[in-house]
């Protein structure tokens, strides 16, 4: 199912759906992510791997959902196309950096490849709004590689020199992250909405 974007509600109220998705994707991180403190130790990693990404992915693509759907002419798959998207997306990035020396190039690969992932997997919902996927493709992999970035760049302003409570730094992380990747993504998604449907 693909969805229907109202070109002209969208201009109403373009900083509206900035502002909101940029908002719905930081929350959507921070409420998808903070839990999972408490049960990560509980599980095994590989259970972890799967369990944090598939409900962080589908708390986000829900908030995104709450936003976008004021701006569409009829309902969708959204909120299961992005939060399997996004859980797909993390896992594989997440195995990715993994794999990869613990340096920040190898996590800004890693959010690259997070961001192609979850930019294919949300396109069969878009495909109707955007012109050429690529662009999708281009604000995803720059935006989450950009949001990883900053958020390692922001946390040492947290720490103060000490070991940092787990809560504090996922909430840097998830919030930073979820802001920035929001701000680009949104950006992008009002641009496409901009352009001729394809039909």
């Amino acid at each position: 199912m693909t969805i229907d974007i109202d070109e002209a509600r969208v201009e109403r109220n373009e900083i509206g759906l900035l502002l909101g998705w940029t908002v719905a994707t930081a929350g959507g991180m921070l409420l998808g992510f903070l839990p999972t403190i408490l049960v990560v130790n509980v599980l095994n990693l590989g259970l972890a791997q799967i369990i944090v990404p598939v409900l962080a992915g589908t708390i986000i693509g829900f908030a995104q959902w709450i936003v976008l759907r004021r701006y569409v002419t009829a309902s969708s798959s959204w909120m299961l196309a992005d939060g399997t998207s996004w859980a797909v997306g993390y896992v594989l990035g997440l195995f990715l950096v993994q794999a990869l020396p613990s340096t920040i190039f190898a996590g800004i690969i890693g959010y690259l490849l997070f961001g192609v992932i979850v930019a294919l997997v949300q396109w069969p919902v878009l495909r109707r709004e955007i012109p050429n996927i690529l662009v999708w493709i281009l604000a995803s992999a720059v935006g989450w590689a950009a949001g990883f970035s900053t958020s390692q760049a922001v946390l040492p302003l947290f720490s103060g020199g000490q070991l940092m409570e787990p809560v504090v730094s996922t909430t840097v992380i998830a919030v930073t992250s979820g802001l920035v990747a929001g701000a680009i993504t949104g950006i992008a998604l009002i641009w496409i909405v901009r352009r001729p449907e394809v039909t």
